[in-house]
Formats: structure tokens, sequence, C-alpha cells
């Protein structure tokens, strides 16, 4: 049987040479601003396959906004459907970024199907890292679907004239990471830089990166617009754009004293902004200081990035810049939260992390700010953290009871930010002292906060509830929350999630050897990975299907599972097991229901 499959390779200058009939987009932005040149791949897409591609702007209107400020009217901002990262904890996946990568993937790969013509994207390697990546999402779902078609990407060793200097090193590994995921062979190493000019600004992210850079404008609009660039980067998951903001303010920084610029950079903030503030990422007016309180923010935000990136020590190193400003004791105190949680989550060097707290607390004892006690409750909380990850947790209870005390009586954003992530760690607390009764008791307090909890947040609180039920025995309760929480994404359209919940129940009800309702909810776990494009999610759906079913024929979940390049690890037991044609290891890869809904977007992150 002849394997279908998309042939994707990359070419380090233009080839003398294309593909006949090629759909040639040049892709190539000048600035990495997020979805630069995935806008140019989807117009292109729209004017060669206008029915699919309108179809599916029209069934995912939040998304296509995203990438289309403003093209669809009256739609839910996406924003109210999804969530974001967050700075506070150092949680880089953003589940808004895997629903707008995952729709404009699935119309590249309607577009190769409908028109049965070549793709040859040029400019690739000036192309922003967020465009690419959702590419590299559309070469692994075509291969789910077994599509015939040709994917080049030309000018691959090519570089933009604005890039973050800082960022080249691991831009390149990037490069080479997405050649991996595509399954095509890697390309050389930076080449020149090209000439390419700035196009108009679509969106507010473009703007504030085009001022950032524009040395014609005055130096206070440039830093303010920096700053600006950053929380737009965030939350598009834009890496390089944030560094590359960051690099610009630091060295307008550098230009030389002049006492007022402070005073002209909140000036030129109050024009550019639009008014937005969220926990997410505490950067707003009030952020804004002297120079040495600017310059303690683009390093705080560069290490952030670094954290996002995987660039731990650098992360470590730019928390560390920051602290050597001469900076207000509760601004000392987050960068000592920061430096602490990258210690505790990426190096596992807990009592260093401990030291860190420590004096982040020595600063704030020279506190006299408002916010003195919302610091000192983020850093009791990594505190506890620590006590958490070495498993002393009475010592973890005392933390978290400091840090609640903290903010008890705070009802600002950052403060109910971090009282929701208090009651959360509660609840694992006593989850993991094996108080199930205690942990569920403490998640239901979310219930008694609001009654009006959106249905993404009800998703997760259900799954959880659920989870907690089934460790205390609570089966029935278990399976009624389970589906609740599959009922809440299915009002979201959230084929993502309904999988997860799907294959977990699946799993759970053979397992109980009630095979026919194992095959229903094998056979809509299937559904929502083949919705998503997830190849590895498919084939496990698949596999579980045949189980409940008692067939032995593999073949499709094995074709499916060899498609997958997101998670090596999982889909090498996964394969390995449908070769060998083991029931019995097939099986026991199968996903279990767990006790958080949190699942890392892989299919559209670098690493």
């Amino acid at each position: 049987m002849r394997t279908h499959a998309l042939a994707v390779s990359v070419a380090e200058g233009v080839p003398a040479v294309l593909p006949s009939r090629a759909l040639e987009v040049d892709a190539g932005v000048a600035l990495p601003v997020a979805f630069g040149g995935l806008r140019k791949v989807l117009r292109a897409c729209e004017e060669a396959a206008p029915d699919v591609v309108g179809a599916l702007a029209r069934a995912h209107p939040s998304e296509w906004n995203r990438i289309f400020p403003g093209s669809i009217n009256g739609v839910p901002d996406l924003s109210d459907l999804a969530l974001t990262p967050s700075e506070r904890r150092l949680h880089r996946e953003s589940e808004q970024m895997f629903w707008v990568l995952n729709v404009a993937a699935k119309a590249i790969v309607e577009t190769l199907r409908t028109s049965g013509r070549p793709l040859v994207l040029h400019g690739a390697g000036e192309c922003d890292l967020v465009s690419l990546r959702a590419v590299m999402r559309a070469a692994e779902w075509s291969r789910l679907e077994g599509l015939d078609g040709t994917l080049l990407l030309t000018g691959w060793s090519v570089r933009r004239p604005h890039g973050a200097a800082i960022f080249e090193s691991r831009r390149q590994a990037y490069l080479d990471a997405l050649c991996d995921r595509m399954r095509a062979p890697r390309a050389s190493g930076p080449g020149l830089v090209s000439t390419r000019e700035l196009e108009p600004a679509v969106d507010l992210e473009g703007r504030y990166l085009q001022l950032a850079v524009d040395g014609t404008q005055a130096r206070e609009v440039r830093v303010a617009a920096a700053i600006l660039a950053i929380r737009s980067c965030f939350f598009t998951t834009n890496y390089e754009g944030a560094l590359l903001a960051a690099e610009q303010g630091l060295s307008l920084l550098d230009e030389g004293p002049d006492a007022a610029l402070p005073g002209r950079v909140a000036d030129a903030w109050d024009s550019l902004d639009t008014g937005f503030t969220t926990p997410a990422i505490e950067i707003d007016r009030s952020s804004l200081g002297d120079v040495e309180e600017l310059r303690a923010l683009f390093s705080r935000s560069m290490g952030v990035v670094h954290v996002f990136t995987g660039s731990h020590d650098a992360a470590m190193e730019a928390f560390g810049r920051g602290l050597a400003c001469r900076i207000p004791p509760e601004l000392t105190a987050r960068l000592h939260m920061f430096r602490a949680l990258t210690l505790t989550k990426r190096f596992g060097q807990l009592p260093n992390a401990r030291t860190e707290v420590e004096a982040g607390l020595a600063a704030l004892e020279r506190s006299t700010a408002p916010d003195r006690a919302l610091q000192e409750g983020w850093l009791r909380n990594v505190c506890a953290l620590t006590w958490f990850m070495e498993r002393k947790l009475d010592k973890a209870v005392v933390e978290e009871k400091l840090a609640m005390r903290c903010v008890g009586d705070l009802h600002d954003a950052s403060a109910t930010h971090l009282k929701i992530n208090l009651i959360s760690n509660a609840s694992y607390l006593q989850e993991t002292a094996r108080q199930f009764s205690d942990a569920i008791g403490t998640w239901r307090r979310f219930e008694k906060i609001s009654e009006r909890w959106g249905a993404n947040f009800a998703k997760h609180h259900r799954y959880r509830l659920a989870g907690l039920e089934l460790a205390a025995g609570e089966r029935d309760a278990a399976v009624t929350h389970f589906t609740e929480a599959y009922a809440n994404a299915d009002e979201l359209g959230d084929s993502f999630h309904r999988q997860v919940i799907a294959a977990e129940l699946g799993r759970l009800f053979l397992d109980e050897q009630q095979p026919a309702t194992a095959v229903e909810w094998f056979a809509r776990a299937e559904e929502h990975a083949r919705a998503v494009g997830d190849p590895l999610k498919a084939a496990e759906s698949l596999a579980g299907l045949a189980l409940a079913a008692g067939r032995t024929d593999w073949a499709e979940a094995l074709r499916c599972a060899q498609a997958s390049t997101t998670w090596p690890r999982e889909t090498a037991a996964l394969v390995e097991a449908l070769t060998r044609g083991d029931a019995k290891a097939v099986h026991a890869a199968l996903p279990r229901a767990r006790t958080k809904l949190n699942r890392p977007f892989d299919p559209v992150n670098l690493y």
C-alpha cells in the first residue's frame, strides 16, 4: 500500500526550479510580528480555495478575528473562550494560541487538499516564528489525513533586518526543531540579512514594534512602545518580538542621562495604551517609574521570555540584572520571586529557591508600599511550592496559610489571581496527603466564591472535582462530573479537551469491563482527535476503540501513531505496542483520568 504524505523541504535560497502550478507566497516580514507571515499565507489560501477557507473562518470567528482583527463582527473575544499564559506562575501554555494556530493550520491543509497545488513559502527564514508554528502544525495534520502534496520553504538562511540579537542562537535551534517536526532535512545556519522594508501595521503589536524600532520617533515614544509591545507579545507567545522590544528599550535607556525622560515615557504611554490590564501579565501604567525601574522592568520581561523558551540560565541572569538596579523593595521582592520560581520549576534547586524567597522577604521589611502584602503572598506561595516538592506537606501548609493571610482582605486582580492559586494549591496539598474528602471540600470553595464562572472555568473545575471523586471512591459522582466537564468543553466548541475527557472516560469504562460504553467514548475521542488534527490522540483513541470492540486490527491506529512528531516518547511506546500486536501493552499505553485538566499545547510549541 502506498503511503500518502506531504513532502516538506526547505531551501537555503530560492531553487532555480520550483514545483509547477505552485501557490507561491512571500511569507517574510521585516519585523517579528506575530501572524505577520501567516496573514499572507491565509490570504493566498482564501484566493486559492475561497469556499473552504471562508467556511473555516465562519466556523471559528473568534480565532479568525485574532489573526485578522475586526474581520468578523458580533462574535465573542477569544479571551472569553480560552486561557492565556501566566507571568506570575511562569506558565507559558496558551490555549488561545493553540486554537488560533490550529485553525490556521487547518486552512492550509484544506487549501492543499482542495486546490491540489504545491505550496511554496518564500522568505521563510524571515517569517515570524509564531506563523511558522502554524505551518509546522499543518504538516503534522496533513500526515494524519494522508494528504498528498508538496510544501517548500525557501530563503531559509536569509535573516530579516530586525531581530533580537539575544535570541539569534535560540531562533536557529527553533528553526532546526521546525525542520525535525515537519520531517524535512535541516538547512544550514543563518546567512545574509535582507533589506526587506517594513509593512503597514495590522494590529497593536505591529504598531508598537514598529514604533520601538523607528529611529525617527522620540526616545520616550519608543521606550513606551517597547513596553507595550512586550505585553502584546506575551499573549501571542511571540518570544522573539518581546526580546527585540526589550533590547530596544534597554538600548534607549542607555543612550544617556535625561532626568525628564521617565515623565515623558509616562505621557507617551498614556497616548499609546488602550487601558488594558490583566493579572496574566502585570504591565500597566503603575509599572512605569524612574529609569532604574524601567530598566528592571525590561530585565524582568527578558527573564520571563527566557524561561518560556527554555533558556533558564539566561533567565536567572536577566532577573539578576534587574536586581542590580536601584529599585524599590517591592520590585526587588518580585524579582526574587521570579528567581525562586525558576529555581523551583526549572532547576529543581529547592533550598536555593528558598534562599531567594528569604531575600525577597528581607527586602519587603523596608517596604511601606500598598502592595507590600501582595508581594509577600506571592513569595510565600513559591516557598510553599518548594516544600510541597520535597513532600514536606506540613511546612507547605504553613506557608500557604501565611500567603492567604497576606491577601485575605485584598480584592484587586493580582490578589484575586493569587487567592485562586492558593485555594487550588491547598486542594493539591490535601490530595497529595490522600485526604480526598478535604481536597474535594477545598476545591468546592470556588462554587461559593461565584455562581457566574464561565464555561472555561467550569470545564477545569468539574474535571478536577471528578478526578478527586474518583480517587475517593465516589465513582458515580466522578463520571457525572467528568461528563459535565465534557459538556462545558462542548459548549465552547473545544475539541482538544473533549478528546482528553472522552479518551479517559473510554479507558475508565474499558477498565470496568463495560465495552459498549467504552466504544461510545473512544469513538467520540477519535472524532475530536481528528477535529484537532492530532495523530497520536487519534491513534490512542483508535487503539482503545479496537480493544473495547474486541478487534485486533491495529493498522489504522499504527498509521496515525507513525504520523505523529509532537510527543516522541509517548508515540514510540504506542508504536512499539501496536507493532507487536500486544493488546496488554496497548491497553497500558491508553490515557487514564487525572485530577488536573491542564495539558501542554505541544502540537503548536517548539520545545
